[in-house]
């Protein structure tokens, strides 16, 4: 036994040996954050704000250039990204809990080996049991690090985000000019999309958009090949069959309203459906980043949903996501109001 408990020990030191100088070796790059900072260029407006003025006989008429306002342009600024940690943050953090399960498990061995010389077999019972709690209270501790600190999901690269549309609601009727910064490459559009110029419509209260040629829209729509990292650390887990009242929960809690969750809820759910677990996360900045908007006017009001979902044979287990603090809830809408719902499945 004590052969044994020698090979252990010798193992133990040349693994703290390793972990110190690699912890030495590398120190600059463990303890920093790799910090990421990015340029905004906020959506500006004409500069111009214009306005229409009802004469007693029922014509419109603009005033002149002199009566115009200009409006504050927006200049750009930086801001922080997303931190990440160093790669060799993560080896080195689980190096070191490789080192203390090694040296429980020697430190258990010595005793038990230490009183079965002395003829202690009750104590050489009770270490016994503490060195089988301890391995496997490891492999707890490790489902738990691959359940809640990792990511649960799958890599991706790149997403095709399916049948994002926007809604634009106006106390007034005035053109508007909606452009798309994506990282990534359009694959669909409609109406046509024009790289330059964007969407130009006409808003309306009741939210028919209506294009210079007078063709009528209930909204815009784009499909398109994103290249992003999703933040799966947070979703939710659910049933293909119960896909249809999660959604009216998290629809209603993500400020959309019923007409708008309902296109949401036929659109995806035959595909949620068709699984035993959906694996769903709605996303917030990642997808911010790399689909930006553009309006112009500004609008007073943005609601963006975005849901990412991959299917499972199996119940996942992860923290819930607090979808009432993402956007503005039905109830604040005001002014000039921009709706936006889509998603993407992961394959």
């Amino acid at each position: 036994m004590k052969i044994y408990i020698k090979v252990w020990a010798i193992i133990l030191l040349v693994v703290d040996i390793f972990v110190f100088g690699f912890l030495i070796a590398n120190r600059g790059k463990i303890i920093t954050r790799n910090q990421e900072f990015e340029k905004v260029f906020p959506c500006n407006s004409t500069g111009m704000v214009t306005y229409e003025i009802g004469n007693a006989d029922g014509t419109v008429s603009r005033p002149a250039e002199a009566d115009i306002t200009p409006e504050p342009r927006k200049e750009p600024f930086i801001r922080r990204a997303d931190n990440s940690n160093s790669d060799l943050l993560y080896i080195f953090e689980a190096i070191v809990i490789i080192d203390v399960v090694l040296s429980g498990i020697a430190f258990l061995l010595y005793k038990i080996q230490d009183n079965l010389r002395f003829n202690r077999p009750d104590l050489s019972l009770a270490f016994s049991s503490l060195l089988i709690a301890l391995l496997i209270g490891s492999g707890f501790a490790f489902h738990f690090f691959y359940q809640y600190v990792s990511q649960p999901g799958k890599v991706v690269g790149e997403v095709h985000y399916n049948a994002p549309i926007i809604y634009l609601y106006d106390d007034l009727e005035r053109e508007a000019t909606v452009k798309l910064d994506l990282n990534g490459q359009l694959t669909c559009t409609y109406p046509l999309y024009n790289e330059e110029t964007g969407w130009i419509v006409k808003t309306s209260s009741n939210g028919v958009l209506t294009d210079k040629s007078g063709r009528q829209y209930e909204y815009l729509y784009w499909e398109a090949d994103v290249d992003m990292d999703p933040d799966l650390s947070k979703g939710f887990c659910v049933r293909g069959e119960d896909s249809a009242a999660f959604l009216e929960k998290a629809l209603s809690d993500l400020g959309l309203t019923d007409i708008e969750a309902n296109a949401f809820i036929m659109y995806w759910l035959p595909q949620l459906e068709e699984n035993e677990y959906n694996i769903i996360s709605f996303q917030s900045e990642t997808y911010e980043n790399v689909a930006k908007l553009c309006v112009d006017p500004l609008p007073d009001t943005v609601v963006r949903v975005n849901m990412l979902f991959y299917g499972s044979d199996e119940y996942v287990e992860m923290e819930e996501q607090d979808l009432s603090k993402m956007n503005p809830s039905v109830s604040e809408r005001d002014g000039f109001v921009l709706v936006e719902w889509g998603g993407g499945k992961i394959e």
